[in-house]
């Protein structure tokens, strides 16, 4: 047993030394937390919130912060995503915000639950840069959803700042020496391991005493002496015997078990059929006397109640003759209010067409603009008549003018005609 546990566990050692770093390696790595480099906004990457987690249990923000304001313990996801109450995510993040400033030694009031997020967001945004810390790259916008790189960015940066006030260092891991002596040259396969464990289980047994000194098999230990005595022992054992006898159960497959249940069943039966036999048939006598006692009573009561019966009868036909005539009436009304509804529109319509109709008839506008335009006519006709007037006279004096001029011209001509000659 000890040689096959000790070979699955060389197995499984060497099955995780061949797929990861070894102990040493990992000790000699320096700390994921304590060298991120910066990458997109301020170094934030899928481990960011694991990290986050991780810095607050080492401030113990689960007293301080959890316990002493009624929060729930955050996981290792709550800021990387989306909550289902945005609400009560970006509460969270202002109040954990104004709790880092606070160890940070910086005061500032958290927000309430239902204050604007926007002015909530620029107001981080302002303390943080009191606090010379880089938020450049962040705009309230992403602060205003309560997750996402920027919320992880100002949570981060607010712990980096808290750890290094406190003089907080972070160290590799120290694991003790396991006491076994590295082997020189190639590392053996787990093969061989298993050949070479398998080698030593062949020979010579060993096996340790509580005080730690090992001896050979049991040819070379001292004899085991009992100090019980063999009475006790004898006794003993007759109380624990009957409890030690195996009692299989009965399998539901199998047909000799349920051959045997089936007789029995079926001598239950014979024992019990002649009393339950006698229980029908007293039974089935009552049901018979009771079904002739109610056929005997239907035809008294169909004998006694022959006048009503045939007047409920006709009531019923009266009913249904009414029935159809209603429902031919309903028809019939459904119909008409249907056609005056028509009509009323048509009616309405005409009302409308007269009435305008009329309006265009007594609206005496188009006569008033035709008086005034002929007024206007009138005098621009009495204008031109005017200016008409003055141009004749202008051009009777023209014409005088110059018929007095051609005859001036005329008497002067006759007496310097001679000297022309």
């Amino acid at each position: 047993i000890n040689a096959e546990y000790m070979g699955h566990f060389l197995s499984v050692y060497f099955f995780f030394r061949s797929t990861g770093p070894t102990m040493e390696e990992e000790s000699m790595a320096p700390s994921r937390m304590g060298t991120q480099q910066v990458q997109a906004i301020g170094g934030v990457d899928d481990f960011t919130m694991d990290d986050i987690v991780d810095k607050l249990k080492f401030v113990d923000y689960e007293t301080k912060f959890v316990i002493a304001k009624g929060f729930k313990p955050l996981h290792r996801s709550y800021f990387s995503r989306p909550h289902p109450n945005p609400n009560e995510q970006f509460y969270y993040f202002t109040s954990l915000v104004a709790w880092l400033m606070d160890q940070c030694g910086h005061s500032y009031t958290a927000p309430g639950q239902f204050d604007d997020p926007n002015a909530s967001s620029a107001a981080i945004i302002a303390e943080l840069k009191k606090l010379e810390m880089n938020v450049k790259d962040i705009a309230p916008g992403k602060l205003r959803t309560g997750h996402g790189d920027a919320v992880l960015h100002v949570v981060n940066t607010l712990l980096d700042k808290l750890l290094t006030q406190l003089e907080w260092e972070y160290k590799a891991s120290d694991y003790p020496a396991d006491g076994y002596a590295e082997e020189e040259g190639d590392e053996m396969g787990e093969d061989e391991v298993d050949d070479e464990v398998l080698s030593e289980s062949e020979g010579e047994e060993e096996w340790y005493d509580p005080t730690g000194q090992s001896k050979k098999d049991a040819g070379a230990s001292d004899a085991i002496e009992s100090r019980i005595p063999a009475d006790a022992w004898r006794m003993e054992l007759e109380r624990v015997t009957p409890m030690l006898k195996l009692r299989p159960k009965d399998s539901a497959k199998d047909w000799r078990s349920h051959l045997d249940w089936i007789a029995s069943l079926l001598k239950t039966i014979e024992r019990l059929f002649p009393d339950v036999k006698v229980l029908l048939e007293k039974i089935i006598d009552d049901i018979s006397k009771a079904i002739d006692k109610i056929t005997k009573r239907e035809l008294n009561l169909s004998q006694q109640f022959t006048k009503e019966v045939e007047y409920y009868r006709n009531g019923k036909i009266d009913r249904d003759s009414l029935t159809e005539n209603f429902n031919a009436s309903s028809q019939t009304t459904s119909g008409l209010s249907t056609e005056l509804n028509a009509i009323n529109e048509n009616l309405e319509n005409v009302k409308a067409e007269i009435a305008d109709r009329e309006s265009k008839m007594t609206d005496t506008t188009p006569m008033v603009t035709i008086k005034e335009v002929m007024g206007t006519v009138k005098q621009e006709i009495k204008q031109m008549e005017l200016r008409i007037g003055v141009l004749q006279h202008s051009i009777l004096h023209q014409r005088l003018r110059q018929a007095n001029a051609a005859a001036t011209r005329s008497a002067k001509t006759p007496a310097n005609t001679d000297i022309v000659v």
